[in-house]
């Protein structure tokens, strides 16, 4: 059996891509669930936080020090704060 998509469109049924069936042919509509686009499958579909975790293989974090981080190694001494105070002591030196 052919399956049709379509939607309606003033009171007919506009069909999303040309059939082979002949003039005149029966045809029965059956509305589909107007949340999710056809063709979208769980696209549309609410996630919980949960399910998307699982999805993008997140883990709960064991120690809170996980998540302190750092400066790269050797970045370290690059001299990036010491050129923030040469900027910060001249603008200050502008106001005076």
């Amino acid at each position: 059996m052919v399956k049709l998509t379509g939607t309606i469109k003033n009171g007919t049924v506009v069909l999303d891509q040309r059939h082979g069936l002949p003039e005149g042919t029966r045809v029965s509509v059956e509305p589909v669930n107007q949340s999710s686009p056809p063709g979208s499958g769980d696209f549309w579909r609410k996630k919980t936080l949960q399910e998307i975790m699982d999805e993008q293989g997140i883990k709960p974090i064991r120690s809170i020090d996980d998540l302190a981080g750092g400066w790269p190694e050797d970045e370290l001494d690059d001299g990036f704060e010491e050129q923030v105070r040469r900027w910060r002591d001249a603008e200050l030196g502008k106001r005076e």
